[in-house]
């Protein structure tokens, strides 16, 4: 930051009231969404030959990620959900079974069922407008993160991470199933709007 003292004076007064919003929620939820599990999905799984990179750097890239599909979810109609696709035979396929025993137990636990799937559609289709304003008044476009990234010198795609396309599309579309915790990723998913390819 260069000695910006009103830049260290912002991302210090972010920090500590990143801090305390977790406090209040019992949890880290409001500083760690669906960024973050796409993140651990890349430190977890650790593709062969790619340079080390620091959670940081991985969280660049990760928050562009889901400001995109954040803006092309918020721009659109009430998200139509279904029951969660995604079972158990798949978690282990994919993670192998000791990883993937511990992430379908904390997948299972926000798994959405039919009658689970149809709770959320009702609150989403009287909410929906509200859901988008609160949200649209507190978010910065990706287009604006993206130039705050490259100012800095940072990077913003999987490629500056050393990472080819299969293994980050991999991680955009699994990532949901490592963490008991319901994110844009899984609002994506289980109405059919996870497209990997177009994110990234």
């Amino acid at each position: 930051m260069n000695n910006d003292m009103d830049a260290i004076g912002g991302l210090a007064r972010t920090l500590v009231l990143s801090g305390m919003g977790m406090t209040i929620c019992g949890g880290s939820y409001p500083a760690s969404q669906g960024e973050h599990l796409i993140s651990y999905y890349i430190e977890m799984m650790a593709q062969n030959g790619a340079p080390e990179s620091f959670h940081g750097e991985q969280i660049a890239v990760t928050t562009l990620v889901m400001a995109k599909l954040q803006e092309r979810m918020l721009a659109g109609p009430a998200p139509q959900l279904s029951a969660s696709a995604i079972d158990e035979a798949d978690v282990v396929k994919h993670f192998g079974p000791s990883i993937g025993a511990a992430c379908w137990q904390e997948y299972a636990a926000k798994r959405l069922d039919d009658q689970a799937a149809d709770r959320l559609n009702d609150h989403l289709a009287q909410h929906w407008p509200e859901i988008v304003k609160r949200i649209s008044a507190i978010t910065v476009p990706s287009d604006t993160i993206a130039a705050a990234l490259k100012a800095a010198d940072a990077p913003t795609s999987f490629a500056d991470l050393g990472l080819d396309r299969g293994f980050f599309r991999d991680a955009v579309f699994h990532a949901r199933t490592i963490r008991n915790r319901y994110t844009f990723l899984d609002l994506a998913d289980d109405s059919g709007m996870l497209i990997p390819e177009d994110l990234i």
